[in-house]
């Protein structure tokens, strides 16, 4: 145990001494590797580059005893370094990154293998720190994968919640009057996207009546009723008249049975279809 230990300090003070050196070798092996549209293209760039090796090869020198705080330390450090390097992000994917990694330590691993040449250790010792180094590399991609992951799931996030409004489009049918297609299964978030996005479009409008067709909603649950209360009530307080249109046969049922009504009524206006809603408004406009 104690030659194990003297041997891992010994290791870890010379990749400390030699971080720089390191570093460049690191890049030298990245420039063989890799065609010229994956490498720094400027020379701040390049530099920049450089100054993340030789910082990378500082914390392994410097976490090369592997406690858990140590690789949790690496593992946020190489999260770190992934948020940079999405900030500055190109068309290149993760693995294109992860395959930068594995030269980096392949480029450790050969100064490692130089350094054992000038020593006496027993191969079984060689192999663990071999071992070690993969491990404090394998945190680093955790927390390098982490970002990528992260920023994926916010990218998703977006390009969903951008979805969510463009399904959401009330249409001018006369003055006055829009509708509002409901097309679909309804959650939390889509009522959430569904009722902010009604209510600014409404006024930007200046309607008073809004026409829901529901002629597209085909699964009915209370969750479903419980937003469109939601939409309804959020409608009412802006002095809005909502009337609805193409409710199934379950779907009015289900209304009936909840108590689905406006504040200021009984209950929901509603009529068959689009067509006959039209010409009731029609008919509001003449008197």
């Amino acid at each position: 145990m104690m030659q194990s230990n003297q041997t891992f300090h010994y290791y870890q003070q010379q990749i400390q001494t030699h971080s720089q050196p390191i570093a460049v070798d690191m890049y030298k092996l990245l420039r063989q590797r890799f065609s010229k549209a994956y490498l720094p293209d400027t020379p701040e760039e390049e530099q920049r580059l450089q100054q993340v090796l030789q910082e990378m090869v500082e914390k392994i020198a410097k976490h090369f005893n592997g406690t858990d705080e140590d690789l949790k330390q690496l593992s946020e450090w190489g999260e770190h370094v992934g948020n940079s390097v999405l900030k500055r992000r190109n068309e290149q994917s993760l693995s294109d990154y992860l395959a930068k990694l594995s030269v980096y330590k392949e480029a450790l691993w050969r100064f490692i293998e130089q350094q054992a040449k000038h020593s006496l250790q027993a191969e079984t010792t060689f192999l663990s720190v071999y071992t070690q180094i993969d491990n404090l590399f394998n945190h680093i991609v955790y927390g390098y994968s982490e970002a990528f992951h992260n920023a994926q799931a916010k990218e998703m996030e977006s390009y969903e919640e951008k979805y969510l409004k463009l399904s959401t489009p009330i249409v001018p049918i006369m003055e006055h009057v829009a509708i509002l297609p409901i097309i679909g299964e309804m959650d939390e978030k889509r009522a959430n996207v569904l009722i902010d996005e009604t209510l600014k479009e409404a006024n930007q409008l200046d309607i008073d009546w809004l026409v829901i067709d529901m002629s597209g909603v085909y699964h009915v649950d209370d969750q479903l009723l419980h937003h469109f209360q939601r939409l309804l009530d959020s409608l009412n307080i802006i002095g809005l008249t909502p009337i609805l249109t193409g409710m199934r046969p379950e779907l009015s049922m289900r209304a009936v049975q909840a108590g689905m009504k406006t504040p200021n009524s009984n209950q929901v206006k509603t009529m068959p279809n689009l067509k006959q809603a039209v010409q009731l408004l029609k008919d509001y406009a003449k008197d």
